[in-house]
């Protein structure tokens, strides 16, 4: 990870960083509660104007996760930009890129483990599973693309903005706050993750999403650079929205049901073995003596 808190005094750094990610926290716990308390006519979604609602969602995400902790970093951290996102390798982004293809590959059983869980018949299970099912609806709504300029603001708006402002907020900020504070880059990195997949209010899409965040904390760890970070995040991302872009224009023959399913055995096999092999092999070469 990086030492963002370099320009601040030592004797001061655990407090501040302790009192940053309290408040960063706090913000977040507001904004899934007010999230929370939306709900949307589902009988009304197909009339949604995909673009203009792609526009909103762009812009709105552009002020929370990016306009807000650059602010918070260019002027409360005095950290410039490109020392905060420095380039990377091509070397070092396809093994990003290799890494997370396998992750989304490992990850898939406790994805459709999760999307199948039963909460019974409780007030929050009948919640969450309508909140699950408007946004699963609003998604399909928002990705039927009926030009290539809707797929490339789909690809900016659910793949690059999230990349890049997400993983300001949680990985740059958040992580690193906490890592500072609880003197354990373990705890900050897990606790970050759990952070990252709650905010989204997809209780069945919870532990997946969590272990993705994680993973993204690791590389960051590991390499020092957040760019690697925001790299594996759109590559998660962006993936997903070429795949059903490719679908939808024929060019692959598969459903969108099966591309929620979980990779056969011997293809976890193959790529959990690839996956372990290349992390290892990032880890070493950035950082041998991390533990």
């Amino acid at each position: 990870m990086q030492d963002i808190l370099r320009k601040i005094p030592p004797e001061k750094r655990r407090t501040i960083s302790a009192v940053y990610a309290s408040i960063l926290i706090l913000a977040i716990s507001l904004i899934m509660l007010a999230n929370s308390g939306g709900e949307i006519d589902t009988d009304l979604i197909p009339y949604f104007d995909a673009t203009i609602y792609l526009i909103i969602l762009g812009s709105s995400s552009v002020l929370i996760f990016i306009g807000i902790p650059l602010l918070f970093i260019l002027v409360i951290l005095k950290i410039e930009i490109n020392e905060f996102i420095p380039k990377i390798s091509w070397f070092t982004a396809t093994s990003a890129l290799l890494i997370t293809v396998c992750a989304m590959v490992i990850i898939s059983p406790v994805a459709e483990w999760n999307m199948n869980l039963d909460f019974g018949d409780s007030d929050f299970a009948q919640w969450a599973r309508n909140s699950e099912d408007q946004l699963r609806m609003l998604t399909a709504h928002l990705t039927t693309f009926t030009s290539p300029v809707q797929f490339v603001l789909s690809l900016v708006v659910i793949g690059i903005i999230p990349a890049v402002g997400e993983e300001l907020l949680f990985r740059g900020l958040i992580q690193n706050n906490l890592s500072i504070a609880l003197k354990n880059h373990h705890t900050a990195i897990w606790l970050t993750g759990f952070i990252f997949a709650a905010i989204h209010l997809q209780f069945f899409g919870l532990v997946p999403r969590m272990l993705l965040g994680v993973l993204f904390g690791y590389l960051y760890h590991w390499s020092g650079k957040l760019t690697v970070a925001m790299l594996a995040h759109l590559i998660n991302n962006g993936l997903q929205v070429v795949l059903l872009y490719l679908v939808q224009q024929e060019a692959i023959d598969i459903s969108p049901e099966e591309m929620e399913q979980a990779a056969p055995w011997p293809a976890l096999l193959i790529f959990g073995a690839l996956g372990a092999y290349l992390l290892y092999n990032f880890k070493q070469r950035f950082n041998p003596e991390n533990e």
